[in-house]
């Protein structure tokens, strides 16, 4: 009877321990993992969404960047994290990619995290080609495609990227030959030297190239033709249907990270993307603010999951 109620005692005092842990959550630095370089756009509005979070939160959130392996290295480090609050990963929708382009993935998104909200969307890609190609729109450039005695080339960051899943896509939907050439990074400059002769790409990180002539837009990937290059077509006015949703950008806790930190987290970032110098950060990315709740991320990415299986098979890709 005794042990009994010391067990009992114990379990009081351990649960009282962790619900006084969360109260005053936090109390010291957070990290903000950035599986990305300094410098890139997950890098850029990570820090800037860290800079706001870390005043409304009252600790430090700093970011930490840990490239490689497509997000990979970052995703496993947050999920074998301990499920405290103080190490999320801020990452994009490469770590759907990373799931299912490995036969043995190191994470599973739903099984090893906390979704905790979508920052925001890219609602899709442009579609680029060096000015050197003589398509002039994208219906010429399927065109072209069809007919050129050498074969058109497109370029992504890797098999199983989303660039590579949208270039099969097209060929699968408009019975285009375009030929796929991976490469480690965005290839842009692969583009600009005419090793490849089409790519796609978020629109801010072209726009330099566009204004100086050294590219051309052809079409945007997302429902409606984005606002900052209107007389660019949608895809689908020419490919009936054609909508490809470019990126997105999301925050997840370790599985098992107890609900009022990660309800605290949606709320402070779904407040933080509304402060004006944060969306306008992200609306001239092109990304849409979100801030959804981790309910409703969640089945986001379940959907996410489907569409993506979908997207390998017409693709043809393989896990690894």
């Amino acid at each position: 009877m005794i042990i009994r109620t010391l067990v009992w005692l114990g379990l009081v005092a351990l649960s009282s321990g962790a619900h006084a842990a969360e109260q005053k959550y936090p109390d010291r630095p957070i990290r903000l993992v950035v599986p990305q370089s300094a410098g890139g756009s997950m890098d850029t509005n990570g820090r800037a969404l860290a800079d706001i979070l870390s005043r409304e939160l009252g600790q430090n959130v700093v970011i930490d960047n840990r490239g490689g392996a497509n997000g990979i290295i970052a995703g496993e480090m947050v999920a074998h994290a301990p499920p405290d609050g103080y190490t999320l990963l801020y990452t994009s929708n490469s770590i759907i990619n990373n799931q299912l382009i490995k036969a043995k993935a190191p994470f599973d998104v739903l099984r090893d995290y906390e979704p905790v909200t979508n920052v925001g969307k890219l609602p899709g890609y442009l579609v680029l080609v060096n000015s050197s190609v003589p398509a002039q729109t994208f219906k010429e450039l399927i065109e072209l495609s069809k007919t050129s005695r050498e074969p058109l080339r497109y370029g992504s960051g890797g098999i199983g990227n989303a660039q590579h899943l949208l270039g099969e896509l097209i060929n699968a939907r408009a019975g285009t030959k375009f030929v796929h050439i991976p490469y480690k990074g965005l290839p842009i400059t692969p583009l600009l030297a005419n090793e490849i002769q089409v790519a796609f790409a978020a629109p801010t990180t072209v726009l330099q190239h566009l204004k100086a002539g050294r590219l051309r837009a052809l079409a945007v990937t997302s429902a409606k033709r984005w606002s900052g290059l209107p007389d660019v077509p949608a895809t689908s006015e020419v490919i009936p249907g054609f909508v490809y949703e470019a990126a997105w950008h999301g925050i997840f806790a370790p599985a098992k990270t107890p609900r009022s930190i990660v309800l605290r987290w949606q709320a402070e970032v779904a407040k933080a993307i509304q402060v004006p110098k944060m969306r306008e950060l992200l609306e001239t990315g092109g990304y849409v603010p979100v801030g959804d709740m981790p309910e409703e991320f969640r089945k986001f990415l379940e959907g996410e999951l489907k569409q993506g299986r979908e997207y390998m098979r017409i693709a043809k890709v393989q896990p690894e």
